[in-house]
């Protein structure tokens, strides 16, 4: 079986080399010149071919002149016409390589271009020559992303405005146009989808709501050009973080050093900004009083209607029991679905011993004991002294002796 394959192709081989040399006796050719106006093409140019030949032949010849185009796999993607007439001739084709139905998966892509001579004598077989190739490098032209007004974070509630130009970063030559999809991802979850086409100056505005178009956290902005096949690099991500409005507080009064029976008194006023101060009107604060070891006091208080919190806490909330005592105020705003939480922490310390209930009333009969005890000393001492004191006779008394 081998054998009969072997000699049937040897036979095909003699047969076309004999057709050749009667062809080459009836048909004469000569491919003057052939080129194209350069070797390196961008993907979204166009190719342009010339070519000058010449050719005669007799009857039974039917001979024809084709320019194609072979990928990097020889297979063929694009052919000219057919000339068959005889003479000379100069001709010139161009080619948009983006018509050419190219897969070019990486950066770069290599086209052979080949002008050929094909014949067919009296009907037989068609034979061909390959007169010249041209081999062509193809490559996606870098693209760059150029954003105007853009903040990487936001406030929630406010709105995003800004533009995005796209051009060719070797030529500085605009996209204009362009086919431009523009996605939103947060969490793993696509939050908003959209199409634009550029401008003459490759530009697109774009206008997104942090409340509508994004959540709060990171936010990863991508814009997508369709056209993957002409450009190298086709996807621009940027990072946005949506944040809560952040809240303030203002200290009024706070006195930071305290006697044992005094009050501790604060007032604050808490507040936002938005593009003015704006009140935290009738918010709920929580006010915990702890020590180091042990929390204390935790109750729940509101602000009035100018934003103003007010407290007055009376002495026996907080035990002291040591000189130079000192304890803590935690005032905490647990935020809302605009506002950031925020919290404030004080010190105090206590500069004077207290003493708790018990000890006070032991402390007053011990004074009064001590107080009566000591008048009793002292009255003693008084009559005492005045019954010690020394009687004087009168002269008229007194008897001298001898």
């Amino acid at each position: 079986m081998k054998q009969k394959k072997t000699i049937l192709i040897l036979i095909y081989l003699f047969l076309s080399i004999l057709l050749i040399e009667q062809s080459t006796l009836a048909l004469t050719y000569e491919l003057i010149y052939f080129r194209t106006n350069k070797e390196l093409y961008y993907a979204d140019e166009s190719i342009e071919i010339e070519a000058s030949w010449e050719m005669d032949y007799v009857e039974g010849d039917d001979p024809y002149f084709q320019i194609r185009i072979f990928d990097d796999s020889d297979k063929s993607i694009w052919n000219s016409s057919t000339y068959k007439d005889k003479g000379f001739f100069e001709l010139n084709w161009t080619i948009k390589i983006e018509n050419l139905n190219l897969n070019i998966s990486n950066y770069s892509n290599i086209i052979a271009i080949k002008a050929i001579m094909y014949n067919r004598i009296n009907g037989g077989i068609l034979l061909s020559e390959v007169l010249d190739t041209l081999d062509i490098t193809i490559i996606k032209r870098n693209i760059h992303c150029q954003l105007a007004n853009f903040r990487d974070t936001i406030i929630l509630g406010k709105n995003l405005a800004f533009s995005a130009r796209f051009y060719h970063e070797d030529t500085n030559t605009s996209l204009s146009g362009q086919e431009i999809m523009l996605y939103i991802f947060s969490n793993n979850l696509k939050i908003y989808e959209s199409n634009y086409t550029s401008n003459y100056q490759g530009i697109i505005s774009l206008n997104l709501s942090s409340t509508d178009d994004m959540l709060i956290g990171i936010n990863y902005i991508i814009f997508n050009i369709t056209n993957g096949v002409i450009y190298n690099q086709s996807i621009f991500n940027f990072e946005i973080l949506v944040e809560k409005i952040p809240v303030y507080i203002d200290i009024i009064k706070y006195e930071r050093e305290l006697g044992w029976n005094e009050n501790v008194e604060l007032e604050l006023f808490f507040y936002y900004l938005n593009d003015s101060i704006v009140p935290l009107i009738n918010q709920t604060i929580k006010v915990l009083i702890y020590d180091n070891f042990s929390i204390s006091y935790n109750i729940f208080s509101q602000t009035d209607k100018f934003g103003i919190l007010k407290l007055n806490i009376s002495s026996p909330f907080y035990e002291i029991t040591q000189l130079h005592y000192n304890f803590y105020i935690d005032l905490i705003y647990n935020g809302s679905f605009l506002l950031k939480n925020k919290n404030l922490v004080l010190d105090f310390e206590i500069s004077t011993v207290t003493l708790n209930n018990n000890n006070s009333f032991v402390s007053l009969v011990l004074v009064i004991i001590c107080s009566i005890f000591s008048m009793i000393i002292i009255i003693n001492y008084l009559y005492m002294s005045r019954k010690k004191k020394p009687k004087f006779k009168r002269i008229n008394e007194i008897c001298f002796r001898f």
